[in-house]
């Protein structure tokens, strides 16, 4: 099990065929109860499609509608391409093979399929850390305006999600710890095999996080400066991008974890803010003090600005008195350097762009 994770950048996808022209003769029929109990109901043949992997067999799941002639395809093309209880991305050219044999296996032809449309498309890469994963996650206190969901957090996952309805979500992070992900959904025959694996891999220094963005909408590309992205065919022609677009939203985690001003001269207001985030913890203490700079005011318009005022002042303290002698956001942004670095040398993606995005502070 190699540890040299591939390159960004698709994972998880809906893709969407109109007008259907293929055929099923390489899926498996899946059964549902509906179905079964209710034979006249029925409205979508689903079916199965394998990958030809000897070990840890990844399926996509199809849908067809029979009144639409509509077919849906969901699953990871990542875990097609090579298999479940893997840390490799894939690759541009391999993304393209990856949606050739797609075609193949459905019977229709690659231009057929270019002109697809597509939804739930995620974007991610497996990072090796130089600080346990686990960890790293704890430190990742907020992410653009999305809400922070450590629900699963003690068990090495992270997400940021859009309160309320998750049909009217445009985008969500998922941070984990993609070695306990992989032996946690492993057979059971394998998953204590691999347990151990991996603890070893951690004693070693490996520490794989995988960070990953899900843009369920061509509305969701439109607003990340890629709505010339409609088609999986412009998915292909446009896959650099979705490395532009992922180093830009790395550079918005916000990053706590220590303080250091020992040897520094915080002013009054700086004071108030380093004991708040010391008593109080990030989230907790944000929303005290962004009400404490809005309580005065009374246009929505002010309230909004004060609001968004004592926020970039909370950031500041961050940024200005994060202690360097503990892992902090440098550290981490150094271990994403790195991996771009590395993947430059058989990606033709643009470095200093993307080091441009990943360093500029747009948390701020």
């Amino acid at each position: 099990m190699s540890l040299l994770s591939g390159k960004p950048m698709i994972d998880s996808i809906k893709i969407i065929l109109r007008d259907f022209s293929g055929n099923f003769d390489n899926c498996k029929e899946r059964k549902s109860r509906k179905i079964i109990e209710n034979p006249d109901e029925k409205e979508y043949y689903n079916y199965r499609l394998p990958n030809k992997t000897k070990y840890d067999k990844h399926s996509l799941k199809v849908a067809h509608a029979k009144k639409t002639n509509t077919v849906n395809i969901i699953g990871s093309l990542r875990k097609r391409a090579n298999h479940k209880a893997t840390f490799n991305d894939l690759t541009k050219d391999k993304f393209e093979r990856t949606i050739r044999n797609l075609a193949k296996n459905l019977n229709i032809s690659y231009g057929d399929i270019r002109k697809a449309e597509f939804t739930q498309c995620e974007i991610g890469a497996n990072i090796n850390m130089s600080y346990p994963a686990k960890d790293i996650l704890h430190m990742v206190v907020a992410y653009s305006s999305l809400w922070r969901d450590d629900e699963n957090i003690d068990d090495g996952t992270l997400y940021f999600k859009t309160k309320g309805n998750p049909k009217n979500e445009s985008k969500r992070a998922k941070l984990y710890a993609k070695d306990l992900e992989i032996a946690k959904n492993s057979h059971w025959k394998k998953r204590e095999q691999r347990d151990e694996a991996f603890a070893r891999m951690r004693e070693c220094g490996n520490n794989m996080l995988r960070i990953e963005f899900t843009l369920n909408y061509h509305s969701s590309f439109q607003s990340h400066q890629m709505g010339h992205i409609e088609t999986i065919g412009d998915l292909i022609d446009n896959y650099y991008d979705l490395y532009s677009f992922w180093t830009r939203e790395v550079s918005k985690f916000v990053f706590f974890n220590q303080l250091d001003y020992s040897n520094a001269k915080p002013t009054p207001k700086e004071k108030y803010i380093i004991s708040g985030l010391e008593e109080l913890g990030f989230e907790w203490f944000v929303e005290e003090y962004r009400d404490l700079r809005s309580k005065d005011k009374k246009k929505p318009k002010d309230i909004k600005s004060a609001r968004s005022k004592a926020y970039t002042s909370v950031l500041k303290v961050l940024d200005k008195y994060y202690d360097r002698n503990s892992y902090n956001i440098i550290d981490f942004k150094k271990d994403i350097e790195k991996f771009l670095i590395r993947k430059s040398r058989s990606e033709s993606f643009n470095l200093p762009l993307l080091l441009g995005n990943l360093w500029n502070n747009s948390s701020l």
